[in-house]
């Protein structure tokens, strides 16, 4: 339901899938990347961004085969093709380790090409020789991530296939779920071959982006699916980031209902995550429990608007840098006093520093009095520190039944709690009392029964 329009500089969020509402502007665009300079020369067609802990930005130059190091403002310092009797051939993804090597998607090589910091070659990984891998596997590496186990993983369709140093295939992570479906079955059972040929074609749950934080949690977005378009897998391959909803927003169109399309993600050190939607050019984030806290940008050629969206990736400073594949520049986005706020008193949440979290969630209010994330916030707050009624009070202004149900079942527990002794000695007189009224009156109904016999 869209009851509001919000300009591409403004901000807003959905509040529990309903509706939009406005807030203040959390993020401005205040850089276009586009020249680089007689080094770099400009863009074409790139994939994939990259910052290492040193604040270098790294790009997949794609239709150029090539990988640009870049200062973040910028500045060229490092053009690499590979090596000279095998040049990159379309990169699609780049990443870096903390020694400044780097780790290339060589998609149209079909290989991942490991190069030094200075570009000189190191070694190349391939399709890995496994009975476990079909005959007609294809490896074609989009994107490219190494765990904290040293493990290569890259995305492969509906998991993460994994190889180790010594390019051995070591499995599949975190594979998508198909779910049973009765009209698959069906079909199965009754269609002709050509309406299962169709069905056959129909794309299935995919992978296209993933990032991997410090504690070894992939953060990845997926494609042809109505929910859960946003993951958090363990290394158990289990999703424990919020499911069942509908992550980003589904826009309308000529043809009808066009869901998101995440392309990448980005998630900070306290796990804010920040993700971009290729389909309406908005990016959307949201805090460690899935609630959203900002949606922004469109589809546009002025500033804080994108035309092809291909890659997402944030730096120390909290500041956003997103490339766009079609209009071959890289548009950095800065966040402000208002989102600082929100992550702030989200990461003292989160580090269960409630009243800490509270005072911050109070600033915030004072500048978005109806910012129902902040009511919230701070009900969940007042919950810790078994402020009951303070906590029903701040989910009714939040507009948040459920959390307004579960602090007043605490209320009701505390209250029968406090009053339990009194309670039962209540009980206990009412017990008392009915057995001497029952005595008393036993006695009286005999009395009056020997009279009457007497008589």
């Amino acid at each position: 339901c869209f009851s509001q329009i919000v300009k591409a500089d403004e901000g807003y969020y959905i509040w529990e899938n309903e509706r939009r509402i406005p807030i203040p502007i959390t993020y401005r665009p205040v850089k276009v990347i586009e020249y680089l300079g007689e080094k770099g020369g400009f863009l074409n067609g790139a994939e994939d961004l990259f910052i290492d802990k040193n604040n270098y930005m790294y790009v997949a130059d794609t239709r150029n085969n090539r990988i640009l190091k870049l200062t973040l403002d910028g500045t060229t310092l490092g053009v690499f093709t590979g090596p000279t009797e095998k040049p990159l051939k379309s990169p699609k993804g780049i990443y870096v380790d903390d020694e400044g090597d780097m780790f290339i998607a060589d998609t149209g090589n079909q290989r991942i090409l490991h190069l030094f910091h200075d570009g000189a070659y190191i070694e190349e990984f391939t399709k890995p020789e496994s009975d476990l891998l079909q005959e007609n596997f294809i490896f074609d590496p989009s994107k490219v991530y190494i765990n904290s186990t040293g493990y290569i993983l890259v995305i492969k369709s509906q998991a993460f296939f994994s190889m180790d140093a010594d390019n051995e295939f070591r499995g599949y992570v975190g594979a998508t779920k198909v779910g049973f479906d009765l009209r698959r079955l069906l079909i199965r059972m009754f269609a002709t071959d050509i309406q299962k040929v169709r069905v056959a074609k129909e794309l299935p749950d995919s992978y296209s982006n993933f990032v991997i934080d410090d504690r070894g949690m992939i953060y990845a977005t997926v494609i042809n699916t109505e929910e859960d378009q946003i993951r958090k897998i363990t290394s158990a391959g289990e999703n424990i980031y919020r499911e069942d909803i509908l992550y980003g927003e589904i826009t309308m169109s000529a043809s009808g209902e066009k869901f998101p399309n995440f392309v990448d993600i980005a998630v900070n050190k306290k796990g804010i995550v920040s993700v971009i939607d290729q389909t309406s050019g908005k990016i959307f984030q949201y805090d460690q429990e899935g609630n959203m806290l900002t949606a922004f940008g469109g589809l546009g050629d002025q500033k804080g608007m994108f035309k092809i969206p291909s890659s997402l990736v944030e730096d120390s400073q909290g500041r956003l840098y997103v490339l766009d594949q079609e209009a071959n520049n890289i548009q950095v986005i800065e966040p402000t006093h208002f989102i600082n706020l929100v992550h702030e008193a989200s990461n003292l949440y989160n580090d269960g520093m409630y009243a800490e979290s509270r005072a911050v969630w109070e600033e915030v209010l004072k500048i978005d009095g109806k910012y129902s994330l902040a009511h919230r916030g701070i009900a969940k707050a007042l919950l810790k520190e078994e402020k009951w009624k303070e906590s029903m009070e701040r989910y009714k202004l939040a507009n948040d039944q459920k959390g307004y149900s579960e602090a007043f079942t605490q209320y009701r527990h505390s209250i029968f709690r406090s009053y339990f002794g009194w309670i039962v000695l209540a009980v206990a007189a009412v017990i008392v009392a009915l057995f001497y009224i029952i005595q008393y009156l036993r006695r009286t109904s005999e009395s009056v029964l020997r009279k009457h016999m007497e008589w």
